[in-house]
């Protein structure tokens, strides 16, 4: 009778534990809209870190990372976003400006502007819909940032979809950003 009783609850523990939600989740957290698509948590390795863990590059049409070995004729007309930072200056690239991706046919053209940038953070938080961006110009600036900066970043796709990118966190291995773009 007791295996009866405990083989249950035994499938019943599993079957529940199996489908608890975790907290440490390193996922990308997306969030969808009429007029914004939010990334949350893109993580970007250095350009001096030795790591594979992260991709160099970033795709707001599939919200996914890249690495330069995942990267070819294919799919290059996705990424958007080529991170150039390092541990002394945290800077990003179209991937028509990258030394790598520049090589690959079909590498598109991003305007990224870090300096002078007319949005806050609180505004950048607080956006649920495309009325910021619709009214920002971007001016493509090639500037560098020294790796305390904490702002916004702005970029126009090839495409003319405006979007923002927030910098959450920088260690020696990674840079954390939080991006919202036009659909």
């Amino acid at each position: 009778m007791r295996k009866f009783l405990v083989l249950p609850l035994l499938v019943a523990f599993v079957g529940f534990t199996s489908c608890s939600d975790s907290e440490d989740n390193d996922e990308p957290v997306v969030e969808e809209n009429n007029e914004i698509l939010s990334y949350e948590g893109i993580e970007l390795k250095l350009d001096d870190s030795d790591t594979e863990d992260y991709g160099i590059a970033f795709s707001t049409a599939t919200g996914e990372t890249y690495s330069y070995a995942e990267i070819s004729a294919d799919n290059i007309a996705d990424i958007d976003i080529v991170s150039a930072t390092n541990q002394a200056f945290i800077a990003f690239n179209s991937p028509d400006a990258d030394d790598v991706l520049s090589e690959i046919e079909g590498a598109k053209s991003t305007k990224i502007q870090v300096s002078n940038v007319a949005m806050t953070v609180a505004e950048f938080d607080a956006m649920e819909d495309d009325t910021l961006l619709k009214d920002l110009t971007v001016s493509d600036d090639n500037e560098a940032q020294s790796i305390t900066y904490r702002e916004v970043v702005l970029f126009e796709t090839a495409e003319g979809k405006i979007g923002a990118f927030k910098i959450n966190m920088l260690n020696a291995q990674r840079i954390s950003i939080d991006v919202k773009v036009m659909k």
